[in-house]
């Protein structure tokens, strides 16, 4: 995907002003298990997995047939999961840390090796402040949405792109589950979604999702 986006660098520049500013909403359908909803707003998170640093891995799946590619279905948060966009982590691999404030709040991701570490690098702060990328001309701003309802959890990061100023889409990496505050068991996924923005040009809505497990690794979020 990175070297798509320095070809987009090369384009933008004769369509400045053709695309949306990528105004975000200020509240996302947060997904629960069993596909329910909740309405949350932006800065906030799961009281279920407040106050600590979580870590979450891949799940083994039962009915999944490793030699076939998974048939493509709507995705939660719109798209389709059509797989193969990005490398999955080996069963049992640890995907990334992710801290969470007092409120539930995701404050930062850790050690990602897994999503797009050459755009956003190993360390995600999720404070909805644009910062530069690992890429020439991209920068990025991140925001937490999330909800508890008793041991059930909902959480999504949303990741706004622009390449020189001009917005080209936007990530999604979300999970859902249901557990205590020592483990939590569900499913874990993302969405790249470029509709309305510059990435439309070169690059296709979609994305992946399969179980996950995630452990509290210790008793302070930052």
């Amino acid at each position: 995907m990175g070297g798509r986006l320095t070809v987009l660098s090369l384009m933008c520049l004769p369509t400045w002003g053709c695309f949306t500013s990528g105004a975000p909403s200020e509240t996302l359908e947060v997904v629960l298990p069993g596909g329910a909803k909740e309405t949350a707003e932006a800065g906030t998170g799961p009281a279920l997995l407040a106050g600590g640093t979580w870590a979450g891995f891949r799940k083994a799946d039962p009915d999944e047939d490793p030699s076939e590619d998974p048939e493509p279905a709507p995705g939660p948060y719109g798209g389709l999961l059509n797989g193969g966009l990005l490398e999955r982590p080996p069963v049992d691999e640890q995907i990334f840390l992710i801290d969470l404030d007092a409120d539930g709040k995701a404050t930062r991701v850790r050690e990602n090796k897994y999503f797009l570490p050459d755009i956003y690098g190993a360390t995600i702060p999720v404070d909805n402040e644009f910062r530069s990328a690992s890429l020439f001309g991209v920068t990025f701003a991140a925001r937490s949405f999330g909800v508890s309802v008793e041991d059930a959890f909902g959480i999504a990061i949303e990741a706004r792109v622009r390449l020189f100023g001009i917005y080209v889409g936007r990530a999604i990496i979300y999970a859902w589950g249901t557990g205590d505050d020592r483990r939590v068991d569900g499913q874990f996924g993302y969405l790249l979604n470029f509709d309305g923005g510059l990435g439309d040009l070169l690059l296709d809505t979609g994305g992946d999702q399969y179980p996950f497990y995630a452990e509290r690794v210790d008793g302070e979020g930052d």
